[in-house]
């Protein structure tokens, strides 16, 4: 099994030194460096190319979201984890919004967290911290109840096992499961999950579980 490779990108010695120790002798992980800027960061992405970049928010050239969207914008082959102080609704949504694939608070991230967030991600999904996953349904499912009956009941053009689909979805499982439950291949899931993704240009999973919440799709 090929190693996952790991840059992590924050300003702060000590926090590069700290997850540094954590990840370098981890079995299936190769800790290739260290950047200290958003700038620094895409010039070792080009070069090393690794899976994952592990990017704190605060930065002095280029914050960690400002680096995501450029990552995204670049079509470069690396998946974003932001591991920041950080992670109030508006830096979450943001981070989600440009292209992160997780979300780690810094004060509550252990060892065994951090490389559970790692392999979930570099398996195809999101990982965010449980307390960040609960902000987030409970401010998103608050602002669609306010909405009117009316708005959150349009008909889209989902197939019906698109919506069965994506109601497993909003109720936390993952690919594998949501094929076990529908007797179906992890690839047929996968496909559907991508169709839907392309018919609304989603760029998370997040994403498809706010529009189900907001059209209805699944009982708030």
């Amino acid at each position: 099994m090929e190693k996952i490779k790991i840059l992590l990108v924050d300003d702060h010695q000590i926090i590069l030194d700290g997850v540094k120790t954590m990840l370098v002798d981890e079995e299936g992980i190769d800790f290739i460096g260290c950047a200290s800027s958003g700038s620094k960061a895409l010039e070792m992405i080009k070069l090393k190319s690794p899976d994952i970049v592990i990017s704190d928010i605060s930065m002095p050239d280029m914050t960690g979201i400002e680096l995501t969207s450029k990552i995204i914008e670049l079509e470069l082959p690396v998946k974003v984890l932001i591991l920041s102080m950080y992670t109030t609704d508006d830096y979450i949504y943001n981070a989600i919004k440009a292209g992160a694939r997780g979300i780690l608070p810094k004060q509550d991230t252990n060892k065994e967290m951090l490389l559970e967030a790692i392999r979930t991600i570099n398996d195809g999904e999101e990982y965010y911290a449980p307390n960040i996953s609960i902000n987030i349904m409970k401010s998103y499912v608050s602002k669609i109840k306010r909405l009117n009956p009316q708005d959150r009941s349009k008909n889209y053009s989902l197939t019906l096992r698109e919506k069965e689909i994506l109601k497993l979805y909003v109720e936390g499982f993952s690919n594998q499961e949501v094929a076990q439950k529908l007797n179906i291949s992890i690839r047929t899931v996968e496909t559907h999950k991508n169709n839907i993704m392309q018919k609304f240009d989603f760029k998370s999973t997040v994403e498809m579980v706010k529009f189900a919440l907001k059209n209805n799709i699944v009982t708030l």
